[in-house]
């Protein structure tokens, strides 16, 4: 679920940062449908938290999900890649 509720919020930023330029392919109802699908997924998971067979899910995955996360900056801080990131060079 949490991979879905990401695709959404990618979905969203990807078009923001193109802005008005026309793609070849155009989602219908953006960005609404794109924000219903973030909520509509949030409340999925929020709902987990109520149901003792999906409530593991987030006990141990958001724990695991911050701990990849610090890994990676961690990571990308010992690389080197950061700091060419935040000049723009890749």
């Amino acid at each position: 679920m949490f991979t879905w509720l990401m695709v959404f919020v990618t979905h969203l930023f990807f078009r923001r940062h193109w802005g008005r330029r026309r793609l070849d392919f155009r989602m219908w109802g953006f960005p609404f449908t794109s924000i219903l699908g973030i909520v509509l997924m949030s409340a999925a998971l929020l709902t987990t938290l109520f149901t003792s067979a999906f409530r593991p899910t987030l006990i141990y995955g958001v724990p695991f999900l911050v701990l990849l996360s610090i890994g990676y900056f961690l990571a990308l801080r010992r690389s080197g890649a950061a700091r060419n990131a935040a000049v723009g060079e890749f």
